[in-house]
């Protein structure tokens, strides 16, 4: 066995150093940048339309015309392997948007946005093209998944390209029970309890791109879905079918930096560091149980204690070059918070019941500190992505005292929490910079089950070679349910918000 594995060695590095070739080779001005809006019904009763505006990557060739791996088509965002005999293999992700919004519902929970992500396998012939799609949330955000089914008949033409399609959605039990399901908790007047079971939706609609010029290109689509009846008799469901509509504007002049990187660059290490004043908005909950292990309430800290649901902090990023392609991430804020509240009813807080009316004294610590290693599969002037592992210390406490009755509890977890995600940029022409840099990790293990996750965005202007200034958005969310004594309950926190930052480069 170890001979026979000696023997695949070399062919699997040189099967693994084409392919990062490969990878490496792609050249980003076969694409466009692009502003689109887009709007959609929500099937919620009284809740209005939505309307988002937001910037785009795009071709002036559709993906049914081409072969490249990285694929954009509609909501999808992803990778694939198109074959020589026009198979389609690829992994996919996608944001679910559907939540309750401004709709006249009452006393539900929130259904939350989504990230989801899934495999793709398609065949395309010489008119019909088949497209499989199937969704899982990322961990921590809805139960359940759904499946796809496409048949389209794109065409192209000579100076853009129209794509109708027909698509079948199934919707699991337990995905139609979050979206569209009532409680026993959720149930009023005039809203029973509702149990939905497995759905099949369907969906006609269309995609059209037409080139203005040799540099502009505008792109539109429609759709009609059409929702089993298991959703249209929920409750909460005002609506049979639902419409969506995009329309956006592209513009390709090649803005995106030529490719090649000085062997010097590849081989050099340098440090980066980041300074950043992050305005987060902070929501936590938190639930501590009583010693026999009876649940509590769940404290919503901001709301409840009167807690400001923003702080701004310092956050600190330094980046560690060794060579090329391999880098090492130490990222690091703390938000201390402590008030004095009196709160108007009874709440109970693990062994305690704190009395309406009494003063209590509560406070809040959260300190995140990031460790990871990432490598490069692709790095040169234009562009970067790489793939990241790495340990997020997160420790987060606290502590509810009343000082006139003498009673106090407190509740913390300090955990570090594994982490694997991506990374990556891309530069607009010699100065600007566009970044991402996500992560993600899910336990459920002896006493702990969760999810902890990062996201950041970034857009980077560069003054001096060594010297920038940016702007970006921060996303961090944690939750954890555990019997040890330090928790004994559930703690949800995100930090969220915009960050400026200064960068010096050495």
């Amino acid at each position: 066995m170890l001979a026979c594995l000696l023997l695949l060695m070399p062919f699997a590095d040189a099967s693994a150093g084409r392919l990062l070739d490969w990878i490496r080779a792609y050249d980003l001005n076969d694409y466009s940048l692009g502003v689109a809006i887009s709007t959609s019904e929500n099937p919620y009763v009284g809740a209005s339309n939505s309307r988002i505006a937001y910037p785009y990557l795009t071709s002036f060739r559709h993906s049914a015309f081409t072969d490249d791996w990285l694929l954009v088509r509609g909501e999808n965002v992803g990778i694939r392997y198109v074959t020589p005999n026009d198979w389609e293999i690829g992994l996919i992700g996608r944001v679910r948007t559907l939540g309750l919004g401004d709709s006249e519902l009452t006393g539900l929970d929130n259904r939350g946005w989504a990230v989801e992500t899934g495999p793709l396998l398609g065949w395309r012939g010489r008119k019909l093209q088949v497209q499989s799609r199937t969704y899982w949330p990322v961990p921590g955000n809805h139960p359940g998944s759904t499946s796809e089914l496409e048949l389209s008949l794109p065409a192209e033409f000579a100076r853009g390209y129209f794509v109708p399609s027909v698509t079948l959605s199934r919707l699991s039990s337990s995905y139609s029970r979050y979206y569209y399901g009532v409680t026993e908790q959720e149930a009023a007047q005039g809203r029973p309890a509702y149990v939905p079971g497995e759905a099949i939706n369907y969906k006609i609609g269309f995609t059209l791109g037409y080139e203005l010029t040799d540099h502009w290109l505008l792109s539109t689509s429609l759709g009609l879905e059409y929702l089993d009846s298991v959703i249209a008799d929920s409750p909460i469901v005002g609506k049979d079918r639902l419409w969506s509509a995009s329309i956006g504007l592209a513009y390709n002049a090649d803005v995106f930096q030529p490719k090649p990187i000085s062997d010097e660059t590849l081989s050099s290490g340098n440090i980066k560091i980041r300074a950043a004043a992050f305005h987060s908005k902070v929501a936590t909950d938190i639930r501590r149980d009583a010693d026999g292990g009876e649940p509590g309430e769940t404290l919503d800290f901001e709301e409840f204690l009167g807690s400001s649901d923003s702080e701004t902090v310092l956050q600190t990023d330094v980046i560690y070059r060794l060579g090329g392609y391999h880098r090492l991430k130490a990222s690091f804020f703390e938000i201390d918070r402590g008030l004095r509240a009196t709160p108007q009813q009874d709440f109970e807080f693990g062994d305690e019941v704190f009395l309406a009316g009494t003063e209590v004294v509560s406070t809040l610590d959260t300190r995140r500190l990031g460790l990871l290693y990432g490598y490069s599969l692709m790095r040169d002037a234009q562009k970067e992505l790489g793939v990241q592992g790495g340990l997020m210390f997160t420790r987060i406490e606290l502590s509810v005292v009343a000082e006139d009755t003498g009673q106090a509890e407190q509740a913390s977890i300090d955990a570090p929490l594994p982490t694997i995600g991506i990374f990556g940029s891309v530069a607009l022409g010699m100065r600007w910079e566009l970044g991402l840099d996500a992560g993600l990790f899910a336990l459920d293990f002896d006493r702990y089950t969760g999810y902890s996750g990062h996201v950041s965005l970034t857009l980077e202007r560069r003054i001096k070679e060594s010297f920038a200034i940016g702007i970006g958005y921060e996303y961090y969310v944690t939750r954890l349910e555990s019997t040890d004594s330090e928790l004994r309950g559930l703690l949800r926190a995100r930090n969220t918000g915009p960050r400026a930052y200064l960068s010096w480069e050495f």
